[in-house]
């Protein structure tokens, strides 16, 4: 299940607003007097205008949260109130993310940050950089959340709200968390509850020991965990919550499904799921329909397991789409470009100033007049040839970011679709139980894998062309051991080297062919079974590969002569790499080749 594993990435929220101390029922309460106000005659726009944002904030329907919000938004642009507007602008960000829409809430976000930058509002600027590490967070990029959050608890670190200082030593602990950094989380969440024993906020504590609960589920200390997440989510559901609690059991189901529980794992996980969809939470939905569907199918339940994927497609296909990638890109360019101009008009006005002081007092000096002019008109045509360069420089970039884009969506489409077709080719294998043709549907199946990871990795680490030969190729092989549920583990010698997409491919196809015929057929009565991938750089243009098992041995002859399409694609794919194949004599099989990378 670790390759569905859930993907908490959305539980940093506001710290500006975060004073909730108080119950479900008290927020009920909240909810109903705030509407009772909003119906009086009697407010004035501002008040107005602040009450649709505390009322979309408590407000436990998403989609009537954000109504609230814009319609404070509308009223506080009305009103010329600008701090009123980023007050709402960061509520919509709220809400947006929580309903899984990241680029409208990139865009609030990026809009609050630049009212409180203007109007030199330190702590809401804090608020806004938890905000946008949060949308980092959606995106995958943990890096840059950690960074914005540091900035967040350096600024409330500063200052007399340990209420916010602890909600941002929580909100870094997640990002450490998503980031594999466990040991960092460990620190942070438990810090968050010992800063709580003095803030004493049921909320903060519901998140600290849920996600503390994730970090020990995740280093198999299942009861300690199990422990965390039962208080958490009793904390949590108590308080109207919906979307942590259904996070949090789900990772009950991870820890059930680990420990051989089934029967429990099912039922977290249908509880999570059904939560998620009462709440509207399109990003859950999608990442507890991947689990559902990865249990089915281990379960042999087809039907349920086709349902799920469906499920998961049509949610996935909604919240991944090039539209979206494009337009957070262009926020966060944009955001960074105003900043540059505000720079670039501050210094054209302190030059301006500077140019009326030198006139004045050359005022009656000709020759120093004439001199003057012509340094202005070659400075003139300096700017103008600058500009000319900026704007062809623009375009470049512009270009090679839409590239970049439109590649990177180029592989993700093509990793969905190849992932498609090996849960095609693995449910129709089991239909085929004892048929000769299961054994040519299952090759088939890991061919496909073996290029849908490279299309995955490409994706996941933002690169064009290229990837990291030894971690692709460990987990290329590790995954044909698990397929065939070998008892032993493998041995790696690999160079860590970056290889082009066109060697990668027909590169993982062969060690694919190679690694599959000894898990197959090299092991029949061998007591101690063992298999050496090395891989090294041998000269600067060509790879050295050594496949080695200790297995009863390979016939080529009788294996060509049989018309085997295994050893037909291994020869062909070593010649269109201009490379060359040996079987060497050993004990056992041993495969050397030399491929030409470059």
């Amino acid at each position: 299940m670790s390759e569905n594993h859930i993907k908490i990435d959305q539980i940093l929220f506001l710290a500006l607003f975060l004073v909730f101390n108080t119950s479900f029922s008290q927020t009920t309460k909240v909810v109903d007097s705030l509407i009772a106000i909003l119906k009086t005659n009697t407010l004035s726009k501002k008040e107005r205008s602040k009450s649709l944002s505390l009322l979309a904030f408590n407000h436990q329907d998403l989609d009537t949260a954000l109504f609230l919000a814009q319609q404070s938004l509308k009223i506080a642009t009305e009103i010329k109130d600008p701090l009123l507007q980023g007050n709402a602008l960061e509520e919509i960000s709220h809400v947006e993310r929580r309903l899984g829409n990241n680029s409208k809430s990139f865009e609030a976000s990026l809009e609050a940050l630049k009212i409180y930058e203007s109007l030199k509002l330190i702590e809401h600027q804090s608020a806004s950089y938890a905000q946008l590490a949060s949308n980092y967070i959606s995106d995958k990029e943990y890096k840059l959340a950690i960074l914005y959050l540091k900035k967040s608890l350096s600024i409330y670190n500063n200052s007399d709200n340990l209420s916010n200082y602890t909600i941002a030593t929580l909100n870094l602990g997640e990002a450490y968390r998503l980031a594999g950094h466990l040991d960092s989380a460990t620190t942070c969440f438990q810090k968050a509850i010992k800063l709580n024993d003095q803030v004493k906020n049921e909320l903060i504590s519901g998140y600290s020991l849920g996600n503390l609960g994730m970090v020990y589920a995740a280093q198999n200390k299942f009861g300690i965990a199990k422990k965390s997440l039962d208080t958490a989510i009793l904390t949590l559901e108590k308080l109207g919550d919906l979307y942590s609690t259904s996070i949090y059991l789900a990772e009950l189901g991870e820890i059930y499904s680990k420990q051989k529980k089934p029967i429990l794992a099912e039922k977290k996980y249908l509880e999570a799921i059904t939560m998620a969809e009462e709440a509207g939470l399109k990003e859950q939905i999608r990442d507890f329909s991947a689990i559902l569907r990865s249990f089915y199918e281990e379960k042999q339940v087809y039907e349920k397991a086709l349902l799920y994927q469906k499920m998961f497609q049509t949610y996935q296909d909604s919240l991944v789409n090039k539209e979206n990638i494009q337009k957070i890109e262009q926020l966060k360019s944009s955001y960074e470009i105003d900043k540059r101009e505000s720079k670039i008009a501050l210094l054209n006005t302190i030059n301006t100033n500077q140019k009326f002081a030198v006139v004045s007092l050359i005022v009656g000096i000709i020759a120093l007049f004439l001199f003057v002019y012509l340094l202005y008109r070659i400075n003139k045509k300096i700017k103008k040839t600058n500009i000319i360069l900026s704007d062809q420089k623009e375009i470049i970039t512009k270009r090679e970011q839409e590239k970049a884009l439109l590649l990177r969506e180029l592989n993700h489409r093509v990793k969905n679709n190849l992932q498609m077709i090996s849960s095609l080719l693995n449910l129709q294998s089991h239909e085929l139980t004892g048929h000769p043709a299961k054994d040519a549907i299952v090759s088939g199946k890991y061919r496909v894998e073996a290029l849908s990871l490279v299309h995955r990795k490409l994706y996941q680490e933002g690169v064009d062309t290229k990837i990291m030969m030894k971690e692709y190729l460990e987990e290329l092989v590790l995954g044909l051991f698990h397929g065939y549920d070998a008892k032993f583990n493998p041995y790696f010698d690999i160079t860590n080297i970056g290889i082009h997409i066109d060697v990668a491919i027909p590169l993982a196809l062969i060690i694919n062919e190679l690694v599959t015929n000894s898990l197959k057929y090299a092991y029949k009565k061998i007591k101690h079974p063992t298999l050496k991938v090395i891989v090294l750089k041998d000269f600067e243009d060509y790879l050295h590969i050594q496949i080695i098992d200790n297995g009863i041995g390979f016939d080529i002859q009788k294996s060509r002569e049989n018309n085997s399409f295994g050893i037909k694609l291994i020869t062909s794919l070593v010649e269109q790499l201009e490379g060359e194949i040996k079987l060497k004599d050993s004990k056992g099989t041993h495969w050397d080749i030399n491929l030409k990378i470059t």
